[in-house]
C-alpha cells in the first residue's frame, strides 16, 4: 500500500463515494450523492474528507459542527467508511484524526459518533482510536408525509458485523 492522503472531497469523488457508501450496507447512487454532497461541501459547518491510495479513493469520513443546549460545542462523525480491500491498513485512523484537529480548528474538544450495535469490528476500532461508548440509546424517525414514508428504509442499513 502506498501513502495515505486525506483531502476535502469534490463533486467528481460523488462515483467513489456512492461506492464506498454501499459497503456501509446503505444504497446510494452517484447521482444522489452528487446532490448531496454539493449541498454539503457549500457548507462551512461540515466537513467531507476522502482517503486516497494510490491516486484512488479508499475511505471517506464526514464530519459536522453541532450545537445544543445541554452540551458544549461538538463534532459529531456523520458517517466514516474505509474500503473493504484498505481496511486495517491505517486509513481509518487517518480520516479520525483529520475530523478530530479539524474540530479542534473549530474550537472543540470533544468528538461524538454512533455505530450500529452489530458493527462489532467498527466498535473495536473506534476504542482503539481512542473513543469511549458513553451510552447505548435506541434511534426513532418519523416520517412526515408518503413520500418519505416509502424511503423510511434507506435509513437502515444492511449491517454486516464487519463492517
Amino acid at each position: 500500500m502506498g501513502p495515505i492522503t486525506i483531502r476535502a472531497a469534490a463533486p467528481s469523488d460523488a462515483g467513489e463515494i456512492a461506492r464506498l457508501t454501499t459497503q456501509l450496507g446503505y444504497d446510494l447512487t452517484k447521482g444522489d450523492a452528487a446532490d448531496r454532497l454539493s449541498r454539503i461541501l457549500a457548507r462551512d459547518d461540515q466537513q467531507f474528507l476522502v482517503a486516497e491510495v494510490g491516486g484512488g479513493a479508499v475511505g471517506w469520513v464526514h464530519v459536522v459542527f453541532a450545537e445544543y443546549v445541554d452540551a458544549e460545542a461538538f463534532v459529531v462523525i456523520g458517517g466514516l467508511v474505509v474500503d473493504r480491500e484498505q481496511r486495517r491498513s491505517g486509513v481509518g485512523r487517518a480520516l479520525m484524526n483529520r475530523a478530530e484537529a479539524w474540530a479542534k480548528e473549530r474550537g472543540c474538544s470533544m468528538v461524538r459518533l454512533s455505530s450500529s450495535v452489530t458493527r462489532y469490528s467498527a466498535h473495536q476500532f473506534y476504542k482503539d482510536v481512542g473513543y469511549t461508548n458513553i451510552k447505548t440509546q435506541y434511534s426513532f424517525i418519523k416520517p412526515l408525509d408518503a413520500a418519505a414514508a416509502a424511503r423510511l428504509r434507506t435509513f437502515i442499513p444492511r449491517v454486516d458485523p464487519d463492517s
